[in-house]
């Protein structure tokens, strides 16, 4: 499987590179789904604009998808073809817990799941991140649980790394630290990622560049 976690959304030219190397495409030419439902929770449309501007002026081909339309189960296979013309899955950060309680909802989570293990590319920022992992334990000294509707503490387990986004954050670094160090002592796999760096997983080969 290929992924890219971070800490920010493709923040670096460097990430960039990558992940059209993911993509096998240059840049331009990867289809990218666009996932902010984690920042949902928080009342703030500005920052969610500023986000999409960011992305489309860098002539990127990004169309947002927002999960909460797709919530009908009659709606799954139209999202699963949505989904499915995309190479790249980018998600946003915010609030794991809501994030993952969403991709079930709308079933999002085993059509991702799915696509991933065919070829598409996951890109994870933060909470998207984490989410890809194993589990959302210990999250929750940094993002309140009980803002989904039904809390899932199982990530989509595309990788069995958990990693630990903002750890050089003046703001979220201390949290995070704390949570790396409550997973790794309960016998989780964690990799401590700065605001400037993203852990790559290509098949069996993971770095951190």
């Amino acid at each position: 499987m290929k992924l890219l976690l971070s800490s920010f959304p493709v923040s670096t030219p460097h990430q960039v590179k990558v992940l059209a190397a993911l993509g096998g495409k240059p840049i331009a030419e990867i289809k990218i789904a666009y996932i902010e439902n984690a920042y949902d929770v928080y009342d703030d449309e500005e920052s969610l604009i500023k986000g999409r501007e960011e992305l489309r002026a860098k002539g990127w081909d990004v169309e947002l998808v927002d999960l909460r339309n797709w919530k009908n189960l009659q709606d799954r296979e139209a999202l699963r073809q949505k989904l499915e013309s995309k190479d790249v899955f980018l998600f946003a950060g915010g609030n794991p817990f809501y994030l993952r309680w969403l991709l079930k909802v709308t079933g999002a989570d085993e059509i991702i799941t799915d696509l991933v293990k065919q070829g598409k590319v996951y890109s994870g920022a933060s909470a998207g991140g984490v989410v890809a992992g194993p589990t959302l334990r210990f999250f929750d000294n940094q993002d309140d649980p009980n803002e989904a509707e039904e809390v899932i503490w199982d990530g989509l387990n595309l990788t069995q790394i958990v990693p630990i986004p903002h750890i050089d954050n003046k703001e979220y670094g201390a949290g995070c630290r704390e949570a790396g160090e409550a997973l790794k002592a309960e016998g989780y796999t964690t990799q401590p990622i700065t605001d400037a760096q993203a852990l790559v997983i290509n098949g069996d080969h993971f770095e951190v560049i």
